[in-house]
């Protein structure tokens, strides 16, 4: 029987695996992504631009010395490198496996909590939303590190590893500090296992508070071990005091769904976590005594995230596991394999499957765009750059927000950026009194345009900003600027003048092709 139950077992991690790489295969878009910026980041720290990377916005040609804080440098070093030694793929490769372990980590403790029958369908459910961010950014590592740190804390609450383990974290922090600025969520974790600890010594139970303290005190120690010392410890709760930019990802749910922008991963989520407020509600009913004080605290903490933000959502998805396996076993203590047949278990994933294609029919699924499955990168963009660098245009370069990324790890450092995805990097006012307006108003662009002098346009023409499709408009019905490409992600516009005259009469688009919607 217990052969059985590993072969089972093996069997049911394998298909967990496929079905998140399932969700993680697609093709990565450089257009929108801040992917290509990371990169040259580290590929300017190895060229000994390192204090530049670090504190100036040394890629606009409009506020190149405003002086911010690089919090994932490391990473970008770290994609450099990968990125280096086999390109896109061995990079896209390299981010899903991180997703793959990450995912391991938690789903051993889910099984070790709740058995594999809880572990298998909560996995199946929870996939989905882990796989919601699926560009390659500098938070899969935060996953990971997590993971990592829940795994180590949770087995030495559960008394199955020494007191030596939790050094690791120590260590760990001093990674994560310089890869990511959720880096804080090191103490923070161990804290919601402190104070758990804390309060069963306060209601007269024997609690050691000592190991967790010191480790507690040694991570957050750990965490000013960075090139920017305290200034980045505390930098995540200022991060955005300085910002003059809405950021998309940024926003929660609810907000989005109030201006008609909908993802079926949002109705998953919300079902997620009303199911899991649930679990803590008929506990605390039902089973107050064995109420469980850790999994509140870390559950608070990553919904607070979630609901704040929409890129929390694959953070809040992956830690939900262990969370929502362990609840589930205090309000069902009884159900094990062994109590489960594998017919019962077998369509029980079935089902769960089921369910979750039919929430998830049309834009969600990868498989219902089969022209953007696979690994690496999506060649059909490459065809704005290509036609940038094959007929010789020049800057200085009008861009809009979302494809700052995509032109610096194209064009730098032989052109620079008007403005990209960094609403950090740049002043409020820029945004407020220069962006947006010169976009709205085109007495704005003129003055604009003749302090800058710009002699071509990129524009990432699916901008849903009202001022951003404004702008498209005015650019082709102004006799001054030539439209000369157009592909799926972006158009070019290039200034009537010498320098592009003979683009502009070979690739010149007639105004009667655009229409609008």
């Amino acid at each position: 029987m217990q052969k059985n139950k590993r072969y089972f077992s093996l069997v049911i991690g394998f298909f967990l695996v496929l079905w998140l790489c399932f969700f993680l295969f697609q093709q990565l878009d450089l257009v929108t992504a801040d992917l290509g910026r990371f990169i040259k980041n580290g590929e300017q720290i190895f060229q000994g631009n390192f204090w530049g990377v670090l504190n100036t916005n040394f890629y606009s040609f409009t506020h190149t010395q405003y002086p911010f804080l690089n919090h994932h440098w490391g990473t970008g070093v770290i994609f450099y490198f990968i990125h280096g030694i086999g390109g896109f793929t061995l990079l896209h490769l390299f981010s899903i496996f991180l997703a793959i372990f990450t995912f391991l980590i938690l789903f051993k403790v889910a099984k070790k909590e709740a058995g594999l029958v809880v572990a298998t369908i909560l996995s199946i459910a929870l996939i989905p939303l882990m796989a919601y961010r699926k560009e390659i950014r500098p938070e899969v590592l935060s996953c990971l590190f997590s993971a990592s740190f829940i795994y180590i804390l949770w087995l030495y609450r559960n008394k199955e590893i020494s007191i030596r383990w939790l050094w690791f974290l120590p260590i760990l922090e001093i990674l994560w500090v310089n890869l990511h600025i959720y880096f804080f969520l090191g103490p923070v974790i161990i804290g919601a296992f402190l104070l758990e600890k804390i309060i069963f010594y306060l209601k007269g139970q024997k609690s050691f508070l000592k190991p967790l303290t010191i480790v507690f005190s040694a991570t957050f120690l750990a965490s000013f071990v960075n090139p920017f010392g305290w200034k980045n410890v505390f930098y995540p709760f200022r991060i955005y005091e300085g910002r003059g930019y809405l950021v998309l990802e940024e926003q929660s749910i609810w907000f989005l769904e109030k201006l008609n922008i909908n993802n079926p991963s949002f109705l998953l989520f919300e079902f997620i976590l009303g199911l899991l407020i649930l679990s803590f509600v008929w506990i605390l009913i039902k089973k107050r005594k064995k109420f469980p004080l850790v999994n509140l605290f870390l559950a608070t903490g990553f919904t607070f995230m979630a609901c704040w933000s929409i890129r929390n959502i694959t953070l809040f998805s992956f830690m939900s596991l262990p969370i929502f396996a362990k609840n589930i076993k205090i309000i069902w203590p009884c159900l094990s394999f062994e109590t489960l047949n594998k017919r019962i278990l077998a369509v029980s994933i079935a089902l769960t499957v089921v369910f979750l294609i039919f929430i998830s029919y049309g834009r969600y699924l990868p498989i219902n765009n089969i022209n953007d499955f696979g690994l690496g990168l999506d060649n059909r963009q490459n065809k704005t750059i290509s036609f940038f660098q094959e007929n010789n245009l020049k800057g200085p370069i009008f861009n809009n927000y979302d494809i700052g990324g995509y032109l610096i790890y194209n064009l730098f450092p032989q052109e620079k950026v008007f403005v990209d995805n960094r609403p950090e990097t740049y002043p409020i006012d820029f945004f407020q009194d220069v962006y947006i307006p010169m976009q709205e108003d085109s007495s704005v662009w003129l003055e604009k345009d003749r302090e800058y002098n710009f002699n071509t346009i990129i524009f990432y023409r699916h901008d849903a900003t009202p001022w951003g499709q404004k702008f498209l408009i005015d650019r082709i019905q102004d006799v001054n600027w030539s439209p000369v490409f157009v592909d799926e992600k972006n158009i070019v516009f290039v200034k009537r003048n010498d320098l592009n005259q003979e683009v502009i009469n070979q690739f010149e688009i007639p105004q009667g092709v655009f229409s609008l919607k």
